[in-house]
């Protein structure tokens, strides 16, 4: 299973478990449930699902809850229910209060084992990718001035879950490879410093992939000879990136 089955198994689950656990864990309380209960859980169901869609579509890096977050944040609405309904709330103790202040009914799950086993292990499942994403060097390097190459190579990347890094000068490369190489380097030919930062890469075992003008055969032909693992005129270089990224998984 890949990160991206990991993380379309927990929306899957998590949403199957929304109505059962709220249910189940209002009955555990002995909280009487209210007539709005149903419309509030079918709303919660909807915004959960919604949610975790949207989720699941962001890289790890730019990632700011955890699936579990999201289900907790989605006792908002048997909360609401329930506060409307004139239900009585129970008491909490302090660091629970501490921990989600909102959660007046004591709904939210601690953790994703309270939604059941197949919720739990597609949580677990997901949060391994991400643990090794975070472990992994998630690092794109990209030697280049041009802002609208930057605004078509960036989206590109993060899709990939990866992290553009721009490089101005051949010292920014140079410490790059001093401090932790990334998974792959980026060169704009018509940048001054492409020739040595090729060398530099190469030197470093970091795969290059380098894209200038189609009508400059001759850089392109310099940049295979020092060392760039691929070499792409620019209108071909946009159409291919995707698929010459190194994938997490």
């Amino acid at each position: 299973m890949d990160a991206h089955d990991a993380a379309r198994r927990t929306r899957q689950e998590f949403a199957a478990a929304y109505r059962p656990y709220v249910v189940a864990r209002l009955a555990e309380l002995g909280i009487e449930t209210p007539a709005s209960l149903d419309a509030a859980l079918s709303k919660g169901e909807r915004w959960l699902a919604d949610e975790l869609a949207a989720f699941i579509e962001t890289p790890f890096l730019d990632q700011r809850r955890s699936p579990l977050e999201i289900f907790q944040e989605a006792m908002k609405f048997p909360t609401q229910a329930l506060a409307e309904g004139g239900i009585e709330p129970p008491r909490r103790d302090a660091g629970a209060i501490a921990a989600l202040p909102g959660d007046e009914y004591d709904l939210a799950p601690a953790s994703s084992r309270a939604l059941g086993e197949a919720a739990w292990q597609a949580h677990l499942a997901w949060g391994a990718h991400k643990a090794k994403a975070f472990v992994t060097d998630v690092k794109v390097g990209w030697l280049g001035s041009n802002l609208m190459d930057r605004s078509q190579i960036e989206p590109i990347v993060k899709g990939a879950s990866l992290h553009l890094e721009r490089w101005a000068n051949q010292e920014d490369v140079d410490a790059a490879l001093a401090v932790k190489p990334p998974v792959m380097a980026i060169v704009d030919l018509e940048h001054p410093a492409a020739d040595a930062a090729i060398v530099a890469l190469a030197a470093g075992k970091v795969k290059t992939v380098a894209y200038g003008p189609h009508v400059d055969d001759v850089a392109m032909m310099r940049a295979r000879s020092l060392g760039a693992d691929e070499v792409h005129a620019r209108s071909r270089f946009f159409r291919q990136l995707s698929s010459s990224l190194p994938r997490l998984t």
